[in-house]
C-alpha cells in the first residue's frame, strides 16, 4: 500500500506469541507468554528514513536514505499527522505494537536494523499481566514517572534475531531511537487481556516443591552418602539452613516453565477480572 513518499506492506492474519515461559526470577519481567491473535495490517519494511521525514514534515534537511535517528513525541505526532489524511478510516496510522512487531518479523514483512531502539505504540511495561491480546497497544498512563515514555525494541549491535524490551522517553530525541509505522485496524469494544493476577498459589506450589528437591533434600543426603550420617542428625540446622540458600538462589536462573496463555484463558475487560494464571 502507497501512502504519501511511504510504501507499506501488508502483513497476513496470525498468531504470535509474546513473552518468556522461562521460570527463573531474572525472567519474571517478561512473562506470562501469551497468544496474541493479530489481524491484517501494514508496515513498513525499514525505519523511515531522513529524506521521508523532511519529507512529511515539509522541512529543510537531509535526503539521505539512511535511517532518521531521534525520536520525540512531536516527531512522532507529526509524522503521523501527516499521513492521516491518505489513510481510510478504518486504519490507524502509529508506531507498531509488540505483537505486531513480532508478527511482521515472523512474517518476514519487517527488516530489523542493529543497534537501534525501535519506538512502539506500547506504554512501558514490567511485566505481561494485563497485555492485550488482540495486538493493540497498551494503554498510556495518565500519571506518574513513566507517563511520557513508551516502550520500545532493543535490537542487537550485532545479532538482529536477538531482541529485547524497554523504555525511551518521548520529551527529547536520543541517539540511535528510530521509527517504524503501521497501518492497523481500530480495534472497538473492549480488548481480552492477559489476566491480571497470578495463581500465588500455584507459584509457591512449585517453589517449595523446588526448593525441597534441588536444595533440602540433596543437603541431607550428601552427607549420609560420604558416610556421615551422624551429622545429618547433629548438624540438621546447618544442612536446612544451606538447603533453603541452595534452593533460593537457584530459582533466580531455573525453574519449571510456566504455562503459556492461550486466547481462551485471556480476561475480557469488566467480564472476568479475577481469573488467574500461573506466572
Amino acid at each position: 500500500m502507497q501512502v504519501g513518499p511511504l510504501t507499506f506492506v501488508k502483513v497476513d492474519p496470525g498468531t504470535t506469541y509474546v513473552g518468556d515461559d522461562r521460570g527463573g526470577w531474572i525472567h519474571a519481567s517478561q512473562r506470562p507468554r501469551h497468544e496474541v491473535r493479530v489481524p491484517e495490517f501494514f508496515v513498513l519494511k525499514t525505519p523511515l528514513s531522513a529524506a521521508d521525514v523532511t519529507q512529511l514534515s515539509n522541512q529543510d534537511g537531509p535526503a539521505t536514505q539512511a535511517p532518521h535517528e531521534g525520536v520525540d513525541a512531536e516527531l512522532l505526532q507529526q509524522t503521523c499527522a501527516a499521513l492521516r489524511a491518505h489513510v481510510p478510516d478504518h486504519l490507524e496510522v502509529r508506531p507498531p505494537s509488540l505483537a505486531e512487531w513480532k508478527r511482521a518479523r515472523e512474517a518476514g514483512a519487517l527488516n530489523p536494523l542493529p543497534g537501534v531502539l525501535e519506538i512502539l505504540a506500547d506504554a512501558p511495561f514490567s511485566n505481561h499481566r494485563g497485555a492485550p491480546m488482540d495486538g493493540r497497544p497498551r494503554e498510556r498512563s495518565a500519571h506518574g514517572p513513566l507517563m511520557d515514555q513508551l516502550a520500545c525494541i532493543e535490537v542487537h549491535p550485532h545479532k538482529t534475531t536477538a531482541t529485547a524490551t524497554s523504555s525511551v522517553p518521548m520529551d527529547r530525541r536520543l541517539p540511535g531511537t528510530v521509527l517504524r509505522l503501521v497501518l492497523s485496524p481500530v480495534r472497538e469494544g473492549p480488548p481480552r487481556t492477559v489476566p491480571q493476577q497470578a495463581d500465588r498459589s500455584a507459584n509457591l506450589r512449585v517453589e517449595v516443591m523446588c526448593t525441597l528437591l534441588i536444595g533440602v533434600v540433596p543437603s541431607f543426603l550428601i552427607p549420609v552418602l560420604r558416610g556421615f550420617g551422624g551429622y545429618a542428625l547433629e548438624g540438621w540446622a546447618n544442612l536446612l539452613f544451606g538447603g533453603l540458600v541452595a534452593g533460593f538462589v537457584t530459582g533466580a536462573i531455573w525453574r519449571p516453565r510456566r504455562p503459556t496463555v492461550t486466547w481462551e484463558d485471556g480476561a475480557v475487560y469488566e467480564e472476568d477480572e479475577e481469573r488467574k494464571v500461573s506466572q
